[in-house]
């Protein structure tokens, strides 16, 4: 199957300056359309109570990726990065999944691991913004943020965009993101 390279992405890695809000939501609407058009990954059903979604090579554009050892190790979430291009300069990952319609989600936090920084959408909001940095903490210890008023019942999507600043993915310049979604319901 051939792929495009989408121009919104091009230019986001033309220039590692702040990409606008705007945008960023271009992207995320291209990569759910790009999602629905190749009907990609699998669309997990959640009834049970607690749950844990961590990146893998099921998110839809990811492709698993050896851990930096600088990198912390994210519990039940491995690293990954463009399965269309492993040496881009930007990831965009996504995943959809489906919250039970009888339960109410109580808690819901997002443990966040990217060299270097993100843009992170849970259904079409913004929860990371991060402007063009390389900061050691992003990526160790990583960071956790609380997202529950960010999901729903019923369908969700999360749209993880990765930058790796100063260039494309090296050896001597690595990148990788991995996050984990730890959802309670009642």
């Amino acid at each position: 199957m051939r792929v495009l390279k989408s121009s919104i992405t091009k230019k986001a890695v033309r220039s590692v300056k702040k990409i606008t809000r705007s945008t960023a939501m271009v992207m995320y609407r291209k990569q759910l359309s790009r999602f629905h058009k190749n009907k990609a990954g699998n669309n997990i059903i959640i009834t049970q109570r607690n749950v844990v979604i961590g990146t893998d090579d099921t998110w839809f554009n990811a492709q698993e990726i050896d851990r930096n050892p600088a990198w912390v190790q994210v519990p039940d979430a491995s690293y990954v990065w463009s399965s269309r291009d492993l040496g881009a300069e930007v990831a965009v990952v996504s995943k959809q999944f489906t919250l039970s319609s009888r339960r109410r989600v109580r808690n819901a936090s997002l443990l966040l691991s990217v060299d270097n920084y993100a843009i992170v959408l849970i259904n079409g909001r913004f929860v990371v913004y991060d402007t063009p940095q390389a900061t050691v903490s992003f990526f160790n210890p990583g960071r956790t943020f609380d997202v529950r008023r960010f999901l729903r019942r019923g369908q969700n999507d999360i749209v993880i965009i990765a930058f790796n600043f100063g260039g494309r993915r090296t050896i001597d310049n690595p990148a990788g993101v991995a996050a984990r979604l730890s959802i309670r319901q009642s």
